[in-house]
């Protein structure tokens, strides 16, 4: 595979999961395309085309040449300099490495603007998929993102800059990653039929990556409730960029839900649910970015062929395809 079929690839895959279905992503596609064409003819040139055909904003080829041939790629949860030059000294040694891959988009040069309009709005669905009335979610989600955007600087480009200084083709696969986070995530609760939050935890447990952030002592945590509480309807989080707001809590409780199982959980938003009578499970960042890269990594490989991954930044391979 050549570093353009990893990214399309990745971008396929995303699609075939994606909660919102192929029609809602080929709109939201679309709009962009109008947005370009009513752009003033000095704007156009700063408009990301790749937002035609690929809908998430944080899935980006940042650095190329796109057509390099992929043997072995370099690939973290977080890729900055640090990582950069890890790779630069691994090729020094006499390891191949083709490409470096990040998961987070942080610090790799993908435009601010991109990454919050074309990801965070999924948060939108999501919420509405728990039984918030669409219309009461997204008031507090178009804040969050305008807020965000408002104050988005643009240093996140060492990444692009140190690729380019050191002759790396660099690379991101975020969305798809996280909504395959959720089908780990949500197929190993629902296997351990969880009716406590503590077999909730449990059932995150039995995922390998889990282990594995256990064993450091990273384990997921109980931030509001008990063990013995009953979880109830639970809601998951696996997409959307930035943990949903702290003010749709109360709708989330009115909708029905009981647990909230999350990669993040601010002060705010656990007081919210504390003082609801709700519970929170907080999962390891690093662990639940693996069951995602993990996953989605075993389907590429069934489409493209083999792909040797040496990981670095939170990042652990873990193959469930036998190979």
């Amino acid at each position: 595979m050549n570093l353009r079929e990893l990214y399309e690839t990745a971008i396929e895959i995303g699609k075939e999961v994606d909660p919102r279905g192929r029609e809602a992503l080929d709109r939201q596609m679309a709009q962009r395309r109008e947005e370009y064409a009513a752009l003033p003819d000095w704007r156009q040139p700063y408009y990301d085309r790749e937002r035609f055909t690929n809908p998430y904003g944080d899935v980006r080829i940042v650095n190329g040449p796109e057509d390099t041939e992929l043997e072995t790629i370099l690939m973290g949860v977080n890729i900055g300099t640090q990582e950069l030059l890890l790779a630069d000294n691994l090729r020094g040694s006499g390891t191949r490495i083709d490409a470096v891959v990040a998961h987070h988009t942080n610090g790799i040069g993908v435009p601010a603007d991109t990454l919050i309009y074309d990801t965070v709005p999924y948060l939108v669905d999501l919420l509405a998929g728990a039984g918030v009335d669409r219309a009461d979610a997204e008031p507090h989600v178009a804040a969050m993102m305008a807020d965000r955007w408002q104050y988005a600087e643009d240093f996140n480009r060492i990444g692009i800059d140190m690729a380019q200084l050191l002759e790396f083709p660099l690379a991101c696969i975020h969305t798809p990653a996280d909504f395959h986070h959720g089908q780990g995530v949500r197929g190993a609760i629902e296997a351990a039929h969880a009716e406590t939050v503590g077999d909730v935890v449990q059932a995150l447990l039995a995922l390998p990556e889990f282990q594995g952030a256990a064993k450091i002592g990273a384990i997921p945590r109980i931030m509001a409730g008990d063990a013995d509480q009953p979880a109830g309807r639970i809601f998951h989080q696996d997409g959307g960029g930035w943990l949903f707001p702290a003010e749709v809590i109360p709708l989330l409780k009115d909708a029905g839900v009981g647990t909230f199982v999350t990669i993040g959980c601010s002060p705010a938003h656990r007081r919210a649910a504390a003082e609801l009578g709700m519970a929170w499970v907080r999962m390891p960042h690093g662990a639940c970015d693996n069951v995602g890269l993990n996953l989605l990594l075993d389907k590429v490989e069934q489409r493209l062929g083999p792909l040797n991954v040496i990981p670095c930044n939170y990042f652990e391979r873990i193959r469930r395809n036998g190979n």
